[in-house]
């Protein structure tokens, strides 16, 4: 996830600060989004490393945590072992409304999946990625989440010659 926004607080005119253009800041000294998943499997809630934010003398601050996401996921088994699974990884703000904070998706493909390390068991087909606009019945403002649906085939090789030829052979 990069996490992007703009604070006036933070410009500065660079030729008054011997041409400095931009600065590295760790995170716990400054305000930046508190954009989590909901439905994350992981005990602290947020599986992002705690990165430095680019801080450019315009006031535009960049943050990209490294992260390793763990959610819950509701398998169907219907056609094992030739199914495809369907996993949502949703992300949004846990404090702010839409009128606060809004969540912008790059592109509804997805994730780039150039970096994806190919899987002994699956196979990822694709990583499209949806931005939810809610309002609750309790409250006026409108809640933005991002959700991404992660959409993955089984490979049935290991599972066609070590489960289903045997019990064939076995009850031929």
């Amino acid at each position: 996830l990069n996490l992007e926004w703009n604070d006036y607080n933070l410009r500065w005119n660079e030729s008054e600060y011997g041409g400095v253009k931009d600065l590295r800041i760790t995170p716990n000294k400054l305000w930046k989004p508190d954009v989590l998943m909901y439905n994350s499997a992981d005990e602290g809630f947020d599986g992002t490393y705690h990165t430095n934010i680019v801080v450019k003398h315009n006031g535009s601050c960049l943050y990209v945590p490294p992260g390793i996401f763990k959610s819950t996921c509701k398998i169907d088994i219907t056609w094992f072992p030739f199914d495809d699974q369907h996993c949502e990884m949703k992300f949004g703000s846990w404090t702010y409304d839409g009128n606060q904070l809004d969540l912008v998706l790059n592109s509804e493909d997805g994730g780039d999946l150039s970096d994806f390390i190919t899987n002994g068991e699956w196979y990822l087909l694709a990583m499209p990625g949806k931005k939810n606009t809610i309002v609750y019945a309790c409250c006026p403002e409108p809640y933005v989440d991002v959700t991404f649906t992660i959409q993955i085939r089984r490979r049935t090789l290991y599972y066609f010659f070590n489960l289903i030829v045997p019990c064939v052979l076995i009850s031929s």
